[in-house]
């Protein structure tokens, strides 16, 4: 699997602090503010700025609250979170979960690490720095996994930009650990999925936007929810579809509501 660029790396890098900024902005999700007051104090304040980050900051909360949701409903004491950025789930998940695993690349899960131990000293997760599509980033991974716990594994906001191939290699890694461990993946549903939608003009100047400032020209491409649910099936996953969490703090518009309402997560499980 070829491993990600310098280039995507350092945009993955960036986004992450723009997810939470976003939370913070608009919503009272515990945490959020003391993480960004945190990057502020070390003069990284430019990296938040969330003015001309996101037209659509609904959908942040979206997945942010569908996650929580899946992972506390289904009572999972064991969590993978891929690509997990900055936003606070491992602190607010703490009175359900005892295995939180996070993997991101290396700047980040350091600054995590760092910040999470300012805020709750006492509280246990597992940091794997690392690309989600480097092997070696799995092996590390499922050392820590705990036998005999169903496994909640799930990724807010990088799949929407991954390619056919990168799919195919997560697919293979976490359908091995849900064969041996049982649980679900959680994939969150996008406007990359809804080509029905790119002719609205907010959503092709946000498809642009994105596309420039991820440096990856794979959320360029719409693919629909069909032709993304048959590959999870030809990769051997039970897949189901649920409505996502729409209590949201987020203002949107009317606009706004109709999009929201073609949504639709995907949860797969092992056959």
């Amino acid at each position: 699997m070829k491993p990600l660029t310098q280039a995507e790396k350092e945009a993955i890098q960036y986004t992450a602090y723009r997810t939470v900024a976003a939370l913070a902005k608009n919503t009272s999700i515990p945490y959020c503010r003391e993480i960004i007051q945190r990057i502020v104090d070390e003069n990284k304040a430019e990296l938040v700025e969330t003015k001309s980050y996101s037209s659509l900051p609904y959908l942040i909360e979206l997945r942010y609250k569908t996650s929580e949701h899946i992972i506390r409903e289904g009572g999972y004491q064991q969590v993978i979170e891929l690509g997990a950025g900055l936003t606070p789930h491992a602190l607010n998940l703490k009175q359900t979960v005892t295995n939180y695993i996070e993997v991101d690349l290396e700047e980040n899960s350091r600054l995590k690490r760092r910040i999470v131990q300012e805020l709750e000293p006492s509280l246990t997760v597992h940091y794997v720095a690392g690309d989600v599509f480097d092997s070696h980033t799995w092996s590390r991974l499922n050392s820590l996994l705990k036998p005999g716990m169903p496994v909640a594994i799930f990724a807010e906001g990088f799949l929407i930009y991954s390619s056919q191939e990168q799919r195919r290699f997560l697919g293979e890694n976490i359908g091995a650990i849900l064969a041996e461990h049982d649980g679900l993946f959680f994939v969150e549903d996008a406007v990359r999925f809804h080509p029905e939608l790119q002719g609205i003009p907010k959503i092709k100047q946000f498809t642009i936007a994105l596309t420039n400032r991820s440096k990856n020209t794979n959320y360029s491409e719409p693919i629909t929810q069909e032709a993304l649910t048959q590959e999870w099936q030809d990769m051997g996953f039970i897949v189901k579809r649920i409505e996502p969490e729409k209590k949201l703090e987020t203002a949107y518009s009317a606009e706004d509501e109709q999009i929201l309402d073609t949504l639709k997560h995907w949860l797969l499980f092992a056959r």
